[in-house]
């Protein structure tokens, strides 16, 4: 967990920083409310702490792109935990860990076989199915220059559950059945077999 960074300026600060913060639209396991995004002026010193590059010049731009990330992320997370619906209709966000450093699977697939190459970042989501379990996800974020979107961040995100349990891989192994599914009926109606 990233620890409370301080809203006061930094010593190698050049000029002042915003410290407004965002509500996410992510739940906050065991609270009632969501995960709350840092500010500029928080984000700043966390890169300081981590020894990264911070320009104060371009934190709102930094944050901004933080946070359209995460708010991507959690909807691919919720794609997956819907197949999980009629058991947990909420799931929520129990912590998360950047893992930078640890190269995935399909990080190491993607350097292998895709244009891609190697994800700049990695986290790993843990979360909470309603009490239920816990459920570690696995993401992955690539630089992306075909990826443009309205947003104008050239990021490819890819999430998925982490092969440490046997239902994982169930998931894994079901869901694109499950997805044509869903189009099908998004086509055809929701009518069963035979109508």
């Amino acid at each position: 967990m990233m620890p409370e960074m301080p809203q006061t300026p930094a010593e190698s600060q050049t000029m002042d920083l915003n410290k407004d913060r965002e509500v996410s639209s992510i739940p906050k396991t065991g609270e009632t409310g969501n995960w709350v995004y840092p500010s500029p002026q928080q984000f700043y010193h966390a890169l300081l702490r981590k020894n990264k590059e911070a320009e104060a010049e371009t934190m709102d731009a930094v944050v901004y792109a933080h946070n359209v990330t995460n708010e991507r992320s959690w909807r691919q997370v919720l794609d997956w935990e819907r197949l999980h619906a009629s058991s947990c209709q909420t799931p929520s966000l129990l912590r998360f860990v950047g893992r930078q450093k640890d190269l995935s699977w399909g990080g190491w697939w993607s350097r292998l076989l895709s244009y891609r190459g190697v994800p700049f970042d990695r986290h790993d989501w843990f979360i909470d199915r309603c009490g239920q379990r816990t459920v570690r996800y696995v993401i992955d974020y690539y630089d992306d220059p075909a990826a443009g979107d309205k947003e104008d961040l050239q990021i490819t995100i890819e999430a998925r559950p982490a092969l440490d349990t046997a239902g994982d891989l169930l998931d894994r192994l079901r869901r694109p059945g499950w997805q044509l599914r869903r189009v099908w009926t998004a086509v055809f109606g929701g009518g069963g077999r035979g109508q």
